[in-house]
């Protein structure tokens, strides 16, 4: 009878500690893909929808203000200083340009492409 009760107490244990696991990992996923919202109301994801639709406005916003500043900053220089900042933004995108080819050059694919 007592090897009984101490095979029930070892399963209920071996069963208790995977049931758990199983929660932590599907609890684990679901913070990690906070976008699919699985487990969201209505309500919370229409407020999702409606902050994402904020965030992206105001990047945007962001952007227009930094190329509207790249843009002035430019037109106020003379001529030959505008000259000089043309050709260097040419010399970088070469520059960079170059430095990615050689590091794609670094792999399997780009060492046949670049021989």
């Amino acid at each position: 009878m007592k090897r009984f009760t101490l095979r029930n107490i070892i399963v209920f244990i071996l069963v208790f500690m995977l049931g758990t696991g199983v929660a932590a990992a599907v609890n684990s996923n679901e913070n990690s893909f906070p976008g699919l919202g699985l487990f969201q109301s209505r309500k919370a994801k229409k407020a999702q929808k409606k902050q994402d639709a904020k965030k992206k406005e105001k990047n945007k916003s962001i952007k227009e203000g930094s190329k509207k500043a790249q843009k002035r900053s430019y037109d106020i220089q003379s001529p030959d200083v505008q000259a000089r900042m043309k050709q260097n933004k040419k010399d970088t995108k070469a520059r960079d340009k170059a430095k990615r080819k050689n590091n794609k050059a670094g792999t399997k694919r780009g060492a046949k492409k670049y021989k």
